[in-house]
């Protein structure tokens, strides 16, 4: 009973996550604007994001990977906060590098302008594999390789030569 809770809990963060991570791919949300001077550091996030959406797409990712801001950005020692801009944690380029992955994933995989409703495509994001977990589950990467290792065998036992198998011989 309680493992439904939580997997419906998961896919309705999910579904969120996908509906939010859509939107703002597609747009640019019209909250309050912040002027691209006024953002520090931002290198694969759009410059001219607001700040509703990048809250907003910040508490997705601390959805879909199960963390808390600390994860990624670093503390100012002197004043005890958050340093957004800080490049301290290797975490942050990481992450980067992961936003730029499934922006690719879905820009190259996706018919986004031709599709009769783009809404109900689905899109790779984070918690596809996270699924609310800093690394990705160990529920995912077991059957992955257990498949891989069946391919595997299969292949083998096609290629292996059976024994009343003739040899042909060259003149």
């Amino acid at each position: 009973m309680k493992t439904n809770r939580i997997m419906a809990s998961l896919v309705v963060v999910a579904l969120m996550f996908s509906i939010f991570s859509f939107t703002t791919s597609r747009q640019i949300d019209t909250g309050k604007a912040i002027s691209s001077s006024e953002w520090k550091n931002l290198k694969v996030l759009p410059q001219n994001i607001s700040e509703d959406s990048l809250k907003g797409l910040m508490r997705g990712y601390n959805a879909a990977l199960g963390v808390k801001c600390n994860f990624c950005h670093a503390e100012n020692p002197d004043t005890k906060k958050m340093d957004f801009a800080s490049d301290a944690k290797k975490e942050k380029e990481f992450a980067r590098h992961m936003i730029v992955m499934t922006r690719d994933i879905n820009a190259k995989n996706f018919n986004w302008e031709n599709a009769k409703n783009p809404e109900m495509i689905n899109v790779v994001t984070c918690v596809m594999c996270h699924r609310g977990n800093e690394s990705p589950t160990k529920s995912l990467i077991e059957p992955v390789n257990a498949e891989l290792k069946n391919v595997k065998d299969v292949a083998k036992e096609k290629l292996a030569p059976t024994s009343g198998s003739t040899k042909v011989e060259k003149k």
